[in-house]
């Protein structure tokens, strides 16, 4: 009988860690919406995409918010991010405002921000990519 066993050792071996920010932004710009909204386990977000909000996200660092249904008729709110891959964590800056999300889970389709106890925003959020039209 031939038995094969496989070892793996990584003992004094570097990993790199993933930079989950090109991730957030295609290295250029990307649009997630806010699928849900979630306050305890209630989800406040809008069941058809045209009335939810949208986060926008530039490879510099700029993000914008925004209402879908408001596009072109007034400003959205504009700010800056920061992902912490290591920490699995991001934070938005929008003037006074800040927004402390752990990341708790991470997909190409869906990413779900839990806000931390300092965060100025108090919801968990689930995005998701902009759908083709």
């Amino acid at each position: 009988m031939l038995a094969l066993t496989f070892a793996s050792c990584t003992q004094g071996v570097k990993m790199k860690s993933i930079n989950l920010g090109s991730l957030f932004h295609d290295n250029n710009s990307k649009v997630w919406v806010l699928d849900q909204v979630i306050v305890g386990k209630e989800n406040f977000a809008p069941k058809e995409n045209k009335e939810k909000d949208i986060l926008v996200f530039y490879s510099n660092g700029k993000c914008l918010f925004h209402s879908i249904k408001a596009l072109g008729e007034v400003a959205g709110k504009k700010g800056e991010y920061s992902v912490y891959s290591t920490e699995r964590e991001m934070r938005f800056y929008f003037n006074k405002e800040v927004w402390d999300f752990k990341i708790k889970e991470l997909e190409e389709d869906k990413v779900v921000l839990v806000p931390s106890k300092e965060s100025d925003l108090r919801y968990t959020l689930i995005l998701r990519p902009f759908p083709e039209l």
